[in-house]
């Protein structure tokens, strides 16, 4: 459909196929000027605290692509309450921690092509350890969370890619 060349700002290597994963950076720029970072944030792949005050944790939101077996993921970022960060901190490491009931979250990273993203109501589910939280959008009726529930095209998903990557 679309012909994809790019190459990945992690590995370096160039890639043929439709990418099906698009992270976003850390949510600490819109809180924290550059030249303030190193004293007001701490920061890890997965985990972000700002100024021992704001708890933010990396999570996937997964979109269903129809008629095939892959998801679309956004790896973005969750505010999160500052007792649920350090519960969830605290079973990290733990094998049985997908069975821990999820926790209530505030999505803080934009998402293209999706309009008004930040500060939408998620459930930020953990998973058994080596794979980061599942997000779920809750607000029902946001074009997010309907996608997020019903799938996407493959049409649609070379679309976002090719919005994306632009």
């Amino acid at each position: 459909m679309f012909g994809f060349r790019w190459k990945c700002r992690i590995c370096g290597k160039k890639h043929d196929s439709v990418p099906n994963c698009f992270g976003i950076e850390a949510p600490w720029r819109a809180f924290v000027p550059d030249d303030e970072f190193d004293r007001r944030v701490k920061l890890s792949k997965d985990q972000c605290v700002i100024d021992e005050a704001y708890f933010f944790i990396r999570g996937h939101i997964e979109l269903p692509i129809k008629g095939t077996p892959n998801s679309l993921a956004f790896s973005v970022w969750s505010s999160l309450s500052e007792k649920s960060f350090y519960q969830m901190s605290d079973r990290w490491d733990e094998a049985d921690r997908a069975e821990d009931a999820a926790y209530f979250g505030w999505l803080s990273s934009p998402i293209s092509p999706y309009p008004d993203v930040l500060r939408l109501p998620l459930s930020v589910q953990t998973r058994e350890p080596g794979l980061i939280p599942l997000f779920t959008i809750t607000q029902s009726d946001h074009p997010l969370a309907i996608d997020q529930r019903n799938g996407i095209t493959v049409r649609r998903w070379h679309e976002m890619a090719l919005a994306v990557m632009s």
